[in-house]
Parts: C-alpha cells; sequence; structure tokens
C-alpha cells in the first residue's frame, strides 16, 4: 500500500453582520471570487456555470503575486442550512492546482442574533513533497492573510448595504 501522508490543516473565521443565506447565495455565484480576492490576486480566467451547484467544474487561471497559477476545482458538496444552530456549506476539491492535495471547506453558520459565521477549512499538502514542508509557516502566513483579506472583503461588501 502507497505512503500518503496527512494533509496539513488551515481554518480562518470572522462573524458578519449579515443575513446567513444571502451570505451563502454570494458565494455560490463564481463571478464574486473577483470581487473578495485581494489585489495582489488577478483573476485572469474564469469558466464555470452561472451558479455552483454539486458538481460543478470551475476552472480558473490567476496570477498570485505575479506568478500564474491554473486551478481546476470540483464542487463535491453542497449543503443547504439546517441543524441547531443552523449552518451551510459548500466543498471544493481541487483536481488541478499548485497543491498537491487541496480540499476547501466553506461553512455559514446562522448566528442567534442573525448575524453569519464564515468559515473557511483548507486541507492541504504543500508543493514540493518533502521540501515543501519546509515552507508550512510561509504558506500559513499566506493563507492567513489571503483568507483575512477575503473575509474583510466580504464583511465590506455586505456590512456596507
Amino acid at each position: 500500500m502507497p505512503f500518503r501522508p496527512l494533509p496539513y490543516v488551515f481554518e480562518f473565521a470572522s462573524n458578519l453582520k449579515a443575513d446567513p443565506k444571502k451570505v451563502m447565495t454570494f458565494h455560490l455565484d463564481p463571478k464574486n471570487i473577483a470581487r473578495v480576492s485581494p489585489w495582489w490576486i488577478q483573476i485572469l480566467a474564469l469558466e464555470s456555470p452561472e451558479r455552483i451547484v454539486q458538481g460543478t467544474k470551475i476552472r480558473l487561471k490567476v496570477r498570485s503575486l505575479g506568478l500564474p497559477q491554473s486551478w481546476e476545482v470540483t464542487v463535491a458538496e453542497v449543503v443547504d442550512f439546517s441543524g441547531s444552530p443552523a449552518k451551510a456549506s459548500l466543498l471544493d476539491v481541487a483536481e488541478k492546482g499548485p497543491f498537491p492535495y487541496w480540499r476547501h471547506l466553506h461553512e455559514f453558520w446562522a448566528a442567534p442574533d442573525g448575524t453569519t459565521g464564515l468559515v473557511d477549512r483548507i486541507e492541504f499538502l504543500p508543493p514540493g513533497g518533502f521540501l515543501g514542508t519546509l515552507a508550512l509557516p510561509l504558506i500559513r502566513r499566506f493563507f492567513e492573510i489571503l483568507f483575512r483579506a477575503r473575509h474583510d472583503a466580504t464583511r465590506k461588501i455586505f456590512e456596507s448595504v
């Protein structure tokens, strides 16, 4: 049986003064990827249906910090609000990208006060195999900056309305 390393996990969470269903609906529109991406990530091309559903394939070409990247992801799961507290999610899995293993879970929590808990959870293996693990502190810092910027952009969109 071949050895497969366990993925590393990164998580970023914030709370938005916004309706949870509206926040999830916003995330189901692939055009909004560009709206929440920081200035140093340019969306060069996006191929996707107008609305994300389970099984959606998304092809994305970006320039991140000047470096071109191609991503192909499949939305493996879309779960509407259920439970108490109500939670919804969408899970995308990269079939092609800079990381040899990538699963991105977006969670939307409906807080009792009507706000939204927004959680991004990434399971990943760094590029470059064992040598890539030496870059883990930089990768984690990059993710921290990226997801803070994305959550801040999402907050501005919803809280300025």
